[in-house]
């Protein structure tokens, strides 16, 4: 075995242990027996009723969220997706937006990058299907040329300022304490250009559904074990949009899942404002209830009959 060191996003070292199998070997099995069925699963819960299929369809679900709310690339415009992984959510920003000229991928790991990098080399055989020549839980990748995945901090990009069409962050908020959130929010509206766009897809602590999950203290001390910020993000759900609207002068956000929310903020410096900015939330009904059903599995369920 090999120890490594690491960094997290506050700078103090915690370790990872691995094999000291090749470097291509090694990073085969990290993505796929860790990185992508464990996205799958999580989509599949979501969605049981489509399995396998159900990351797409959890993935899909923010994406006409953010449709709706008017999401959009300018032609030859650079996303730029911040906290990517090994790059899932930047192969699929770079199929929905053809138009886009580059995609820029950033994550504070080196490892997640590393993976992300040497999927895109191997590719289109970078993961196989499966012995039935069927897809299994664990999808093919595409290369793109306009695709960059770079290790770095979403918070000090290095980006020049009013450069970028569009900054996604998929999942990433409820990872990080409420100020770094702040921090990340406030280099998005840096690295944008006039009339670009903030995209985020996250959990929703508001909704009934998680809002239940959190009370049952047994169970969300399970949640946290992997997720150290998720109360202070939860707590701070309603403080992080006052902030963004500070940044942005328009402010959507709406209902992807029965349980998580895409919001999208457009940055236009140069529009003035008459009275004060409001956020525009459909996420619930007149009654009070959540926009969308949700169809996430119970904690003691394995799958729907």
């Amino acid at each position: 075995m090999m120890l490594h060191l690491n960094k997290n996003w506050q700078g103090e070292y915690y370790s990872c242990m691995h094999t000291n199998l090749p470097s291509s070997a090694y990073m085969y099995l990290m993505s796929s027996c860790s990185l992508h069925v464990n996205s799958r699963s999580i989509g599949a819960r979501n969605f049981p009723q489509y399995s396998s299929k159900g990351e797409d369809v959890f993935r899909d679900a923010f994406d006409q969220a953010l449709y709706k709310l008017g999401a959009s690339c300018d032609d030859e415009g650079t996303i730029v997706d911040c906290g990517c992984g090994t790059g899932t959510s930047t192969r699929r920003l770079a199929e929905q937006y053809p138009q886009a000229k580059e995609l820029i991928g950033i994550d504070l790991s080196p490892y997640f990058i590393d993976v992300g990098q040497t999927l895109l080399r191997l590719s289109p055989t970078a993961i196989d299907v499966n012995s039935n020549n069927k897809e299994g839980w664990i999808t093919n990748i595409e290369s793109d040329e306009r695709i960059q995945l770079r290790q770095g901090d979403i918070s000090s990009t290095e980006l020049a300022s009013n450069s970028v069409s569009v900054v996604n962050l998929s999942l990433v908020m409820h990872e990080l304490p409420l100020y770094a959130a702040k921090e990340v929010v406030l280099e998005a509206h840096r690295i944008l250009k006039q009339g670009g766009q903030l995209w985020i897809s996250e959990m929703d602590f508001e909704s009934q559904a998680y809002k239940a999950q959190r009370e049952n203290a047994a169970l969300f001390s399970l949640l946290r074990a992997t997720e150290p910020y998720l109360d202070e993000y939860a707590d701070g759900m309603s403080e992080l949009r006052s902030f963004i609207l500070q940044q942005f002068d328009v402010v959507k956000i709406t209902a992807a899942t029965g349980r998580h929310y895409a919001l999208l903020a457009e940055k236009n410096d140069n529009k003035s404002s008459e009275g004060e900015k409001t956020i525009e939330d459909s996420r619930f009904n007149e009654d009070g209830s959540y926009a969308i059903e949700d169809t996430h599995l119970k904690p003691w369920e394995s799958s729907k009959q």
